[in-house]
């Protein structure tokens, strides 16, 4: 009888313990679902929260059954008790060799034999109904991090691996990498052959990684038509093995759609983790890969150094430079100025790092830089002398930035730069530095000396901002800037 309670008794635990996990997870659903709301616009997000939601009363269910069975069970196991209490006072009160007292005993002993039997069947039964809420509860856990169109990990899933592997790499020196690509012209896709085509493709990109990626590594849908895989253990050299095996297996799909025989290719970028890094910087890198594939041509493979993106397929431009230097002797080498992105082209990067500092809370800064008088020496000088100028002004600023921002020309005499992670107080630092720099220049001309005088402003970006919106907004500063000196 003393088994029996006890055996009871660990039931009970058990199935309390197994009601507040299911509490736990209900309201840890919950949470999430309040919790993931940085893209509501974005239709995938739509659908992630709708499942949330649903993942959140399915818990919630789990829970008020478990909480249900273990009020019936407690009730079993008192009521087993009340019963084998009396049973025990009744014999309790019985003489020892008394007329009838074998036959009490006998029948006593019957029914704690039945009333043992009543409660073990009703802890199978309730042993195996935690059993199914248990099973209910990991299906749940297991498709809150799935996605449900492509049945890989989700973002959040995505999340959660990469903050692992920063962990470990941290702590235990495990080198990853991260790889990131986007389906070629996937809205136009849409557009031609529509949303259900577009389903398709996605689910066959999923199933490709799945099929691609190693045992270790984590196919993730990252966010629409964007996909993540995380390498474990993966130096850059096999990582960049990898993103061309994903590459190619993408390219050689066929995707068979209401009679029509669908392909699509994928742009790819991929970087190792590197020390002092987080996980915005390192998702960072990867995606300018992206972006540099896409703008070779898509279809492509790029791989960041920790300084720029490289084409896995070719050598570095550095040494595919030197190279050409070597083979074709003097060949004139252009000038700063005359190799810096137009407006256009600065523009458009711009927009998308405030796209990713929207997205991911990145810091951005913009600066100008303008060169004081340059239309009056231009005139004074000539066109020659004027380049030079420009020239100086672009190797001195040059000398100021970091390896992943970028310096632009806007129009003769005024610069622009983008500073990618830092604040407008780190932004005016590195104009302070500029302008210290500058003014120390004197150039000879004739039997002149010319001193350099810049200007510069700062902004940072704002929650409605766009490019043009930030460049234009330099454009009024300056104005204000330089008007201020004059008077």
């Amino acid at each position: 009888m003393g088994d029996v309670l006890i055996d009871a008794s660990l039931a009970l635990v058990a199935l309390l313990a197994g009601f507040f996990s299911a509490t736990w997870y209900s309201r840890h659903a919950a949470a999430l679902k309040q919790g993931d709301a940085d893209d509501a616009g974005d239709a995938q997000d739509a659908v992630e929260k709708v499942a949330q939601a649903n993942d959140a009363e399915r818990a919630n269910m789990a829970a008020l059954q478990l909480r249900d069975l273990a009020k019936n069970v407690s009730a079993d196991v008192g009521e087993h008790n009340t019963l084998v209490s009396g049973i025990s006072d009744e014999l309790g009160g019985m003489a020892d060799g008394s007329a009838g007292s074998g036959a009490a005993v006998a029948e006593a002993v019957t029914k704690i034999l039945a009333a043992n039997e009543k409660l073990q069947n009703r802890l199978a039964d309730a042993e195996q109904k935690i059993q199914t809420q248990a099973e209910e509860i990991q299906t749940q856990q297991s498709e809150a991090l799935t996605d449900s169109l492509t049945n890989i990990a989700n973002r959040r899933a995505f999340d959660n691996a990469l903050a692992k592997n920063i962990d470990s790499f941290n702590n235990q020196h495990k080198p990853f990498s991260l790889l990131i690509f986007d389906v070629d012209h996937f809205k136009n896709f849409n557009d031609t052959h529509g949303h259900l085509a577009g389903d398709e493709v996605l689910r066959h990109v999923g199933r490709t990684m799945t099929e691609t990626a190693k045992t270790t590594d984590l196919p993730c849908r990252y966010g629409g038509e964007e996909f993540a895989l995380i390498l474990p253990n993966t130096r850059i050299d096999s990582a960049r093995i990898a993103a061309e095996r994903v590459r190619k297996a993408i390219e050689a799909m066929r995707i068979e759609f209401e009679g029509k025989d669908l392909r699509v290719t994928a742009s790819i970028g991929v970087a190792e983790m590197l020390k002092g890094e987080d996980n915005a910087k390192l998702i960072r890198r990867s995606d300018d890969c992206v972006y540099a594939a896409k703008e070779a041509g898509r279809n492509q493979s790029y791989w960041n150094d920790g300084q720029e993106c490289l084409s896995v397929n070719a050598p570095s431009p550095k040494t595919a430079k030197t190279k050409k230097s070597k083979k074709e002797g003097a060949a004139e080498t252009p000038t700063p100025s005359k190799v810096l992105p137009s407006r256009e082209d600065f523009s458009a990067e711009l927009q998308r790092r405030v796209t990713e500092s929207h997205r991911f809370d990145v810091s951005l800064s913009v600066m100008q830089i303008s060169l004081a008088e340059y239309g009056d020496l231009e005139k004074e000088f000539g066109d020659a002398v004027g380049q030079l100028l420009l020239d100086s002004v672009a190797q001195f600023i040059r000398k100021s930035l970091r390896a992943m921002d970028l310096l632009g020309q806007l129009d003769a005499g005024d610069f622009v730069v983008m500073l990618p992670g830092s604040s407008e107080k780190e932004a005016q630092m590195v104009g302070k530095r500029v302008e210290m720099a500058i003014s120390n220049c004197v150039i000879p001309l004739g039997g002149k000396k010319l001193r350099l005088e810049v200007f510069h402003v700062v902004t940072d970006v704002y929650p409605d901002d766009d490019a043009p919106k930030m460049i234009g907004r330099l454009g009024e500063m300056m104005k204000v800037a330089q008007g201020a000196i004059v008077v």
